[in-house]
């Protein structure tokens, strides 16, 4: 039996599309946690389901965490997933774009700046946690945009980032250098194990740890189920959920082949 078939019988048949799919958050009241996990799982066939695994097993592994910033927060459906999963903690997300969606909770509010603008950096918050996913790669003075986040933190307080995987020979290789920045907007292909650690160091953080995210098979597996399934995969995006978290493991992969993602979690010296 294929994977196809597999499942379709799982699944049963799929509801007739919609000839324009909505955008994120649209028509729905995101508070409502069922809605969200469908738009996560919608996001990108599926990456929105992986990004939430791992920011939340970051939040658990920071502990003491009252007060988050996100940067690059996008339309803000992790930040208003966090707000939900955790009403103790207070979530703000800042992007250069306002966040449209509506009834967010009580404990999330959005703003929108360049982190390049001093004055714009004056008014931002310190937090227990910074956070930064698929963000950094889109920029090119990394380590400035890094350096006004990790400012951000409290002492003690911990920095975590997730960007795409590539290792040395990929970085440098000119095809997919061009193909992530024509289908992306990505400055740079990806990121290793080195740079990351390099990176904390110029922003004076300790890691904790690094490793990879988005792993083959389950990653591709899933992200294909997704894109030709489509809404039927939405009322079981718990059970999808659950299968995400298989994606949480140690280790770092060889080459995008093996994952094609890869996360730090840091924390500022007290």
């Amino acid at each position: 039996m294929t994977l196809r078939e597999i499942l379709r019988r799982a699944l049963g048949p799929a509801p007739r599309p919609s000839a324009t799919p909505p955008a994120p958050g649209a028509g729905h009241t995101l508070t409502d946690e069922e809605n969200l996990g469908r738009e996560l799982l919608r996001l990108d066939w599926g990456l929105g389901l992986f990004r939430w695994v791992h920011l939340a097993d970051a939040v658990e592994k920071a502990v003491h965490v009252s007060t988050a910033v996100s940067f690059g927060s996008g339309e803000g459906l992790h930040e208003v997933f966090l707000a939900r999963a955790r009403p103790d903690v207070s979530v703000l997300g800042v992007d250069l774009r306002r966040s449209e969606l509506v009834d967010i909770p009580p404990n999330a509010r959005f703003l929108s700046g360049d982190l390049l603008d001093a004055s714009f950096r004056a008014t931002l918050p310190k937090a227990d946690l910074v956070y930064s996913i698929e963000c950094l790669e889109h920029i090119e003075d990394d380590v400035i945009v890094a350096r006004a986040m990790a400012d951000c933190v409290v002492p003690g307080g911990h920095f975590y980032v997730q960007v795409p995987f590539a290792n040395r020979s990929e970085q440098a290789d000119p095809v997919l250098c061009e193909n992530e920045r024509k289908c992306f907007g990505h400055v740079r292909p990806g990121y290793d194990e080195e740079g990351l650690r390099a990176l904390a160091r110029r922003l004076d953080l300790d890691v904790v740890f690094v490793a990879g995210a988005f792993w083959s098979p389950l990653q591709p597996i899933i992200w294909a189920a997704a894109e030709k399934f489509g809404p039927a995969f939405a009322p079981r995006w718990r059970a999808i959920l659950d299968l995400v978290r298989l994606d949480l493991r140690t280790g770092l992969p060889a080459d995008r082949a093996e994952a094609i993602a890869i996360k730090m979690l840091a924390r500022k010296p007290a």
